[in-house]
């Protein structure tokens, strides 16, 4: 894993794209009801009070983690603190099993989500099959049973899990948190003018079916293509520079 994400970690730019992952995973969770629920907490979670905090926190987790391998001991006691997290606001606002799942599955699929989109094939079966051994580390870290055990059987749960509209649908909480996450990336990393644009860039990143959950209309057509080629250029410059 740690070669699979300098590989896709631009040597420029690295807080920008840890940041625009972060970004793009969460909006993706809170089209889940009981995820938004959870994130959103009637309006005060730390995703409207602290936005920043919660994004650097969640990111250095996920470095740590593959820095040191999901099953290190180090990544151990990372991973029993966000379960701890997990626990004390599953008091109020629990998540199902299907959730937890979900959460491994979409979280092994990240990047191939969203370069799909792009029409970017990037990895190979071995690539694919370490970031499925590597969540599954981490689900098992946390008791969740049940994770698929290869590629395809993760992009299945994933696809199940999101066209069920038990699961996955508009929410009042996962409309404001999804906002909260535009607003977010764009108070970082834009002027005020480009604040437009940050937000359709953000939603050319989505499919329809995530859009309609969290509540946002598709951005118009030819930003949704000039995002998306533009997301070829930068990969295909990227592999560029990793591969010299």
């Amino acid at each position: 894993m740690r070669g699979l994400a300098r590989r896709m970690t631009p040597p420029v730019g690295a807080a920008f794209t840890s940041h625009l992952l972060y970004i793009l995973g969460l909006m993706r969770i809170v089209g889940e009801v009981e995820g938004a629920a959870a994130v959103d907490l009637g309006g005060t979670g730390k995703i409207h009070r602290s936005g920043q905090a919660r994004a650097d926190d969640t990111i250095a987790y996920f470095q740590h983690w593959v820095r040191h391998g999901a099953a290190s001991p180090q990544a151990a006691a990372s991973i029993d603190r966000v379960q701890g997290m997990h626990v004390h606001y599953a008091r109020v606002y629990p998540f199902s099993h299907e959730t937890y799942v979900h959460g491994i599955a979409l979280f092994t699929l990240l990047f191939d989500e969203i370069l799909t989109l792009a029409g970017i094939n990037a990895f190979t079966d071995r690539e694919k099959a370490a970031q499925v051994q590597h969540w599954r580390a981490i689900g098992a870290r946390m008791n969740i049973r049940d994770v698929p055990t290869t590629w395809t059987g993760m992009q299945q749960a994933l696809r199940d899990y999101e066209q069920s509209p038990q699961w996955y649908r508009p929410t009042p909480a996962g409309r404001r948190s999804a906002e909260a996450l535009i607003h977010q990336f764009n108070h970082r990393w834009l002027p005020r003018p480009l604040h437009r644009l940050g937000r359709a860039v953000l939603l050319s990143l989505h499919h329809d079916h995530v859009l309609a959950a969290i509540g946002q209309d598709p951005p118009p057509a030819y930003l949704v293509r000039l995002t998306r080629r533009a997301l070829r250029i930068a990969y295909a410059a990227q592999i560029r520079l990793a591969t010299r």
